[in-house]
């Protein structure tokens, strides 16, 4: 298990996933820092399926969001190749509205949720379905 001040990874053997807790922080080095720790992670106990939790988490700026999806997933596609990665964002009301009421992270969703980007992701209010779509596949 990984824990800092701003991040909490737990893999699970036994579902072959690796669950991802933001808990506070969206300083952008800490940000992008976070993302790297969580695809090292990734890594070392060799899963493409993430249960990410970013429910707690501040909302990010548009440029933090676009970070993600055009860079950091495209370092997470390098990295994994051939296999392909499947991340589960469970997310709150608040930040659906948030996305709802912004454009430009509207955007960084749309790009992030292309297929045919290498990886899959989806989005979720509750852990149980985000859950089930990870194991699906």
């Amino acid at each position: 298990m990984y824990s800092s001040p701003t991040l909490t990874i737990q893999y699970r053997p036994d579902l072959d996933m690796l669950t991802v807790r933001w808990l506070d922080s969206l300083q952008p080095e800490q940000y992008r820092q976070d993302y790297h720790t969580i695809l090292a992670e990734a890594l070392a106990h060799g899963t493409t399926r993430w249960l990410i939790d970013i429910r707690r988490r501040p909302h990010p700026s548009p440029d933090m969001a676009a970070w993600a999806a055009n860079v950091w997933l495209a370092e997470v596609v390098a990295a994994l190749a051939p296999r392909r990665a499947r991340l589960a964002y469970l997310i709150s009301p608040s930040r659906e509205q948030a996305l709802q009421d912004s454009p430009a992270l509207q955007a960084s969703v749309q790009q992030a949720s292309d297929p045919r980007r290498g990886y899959d992701v989806a989005i979720f209010n509750d852990e149980g379905p985000a859950t089930h779509w990870l194991l699906a596949a």
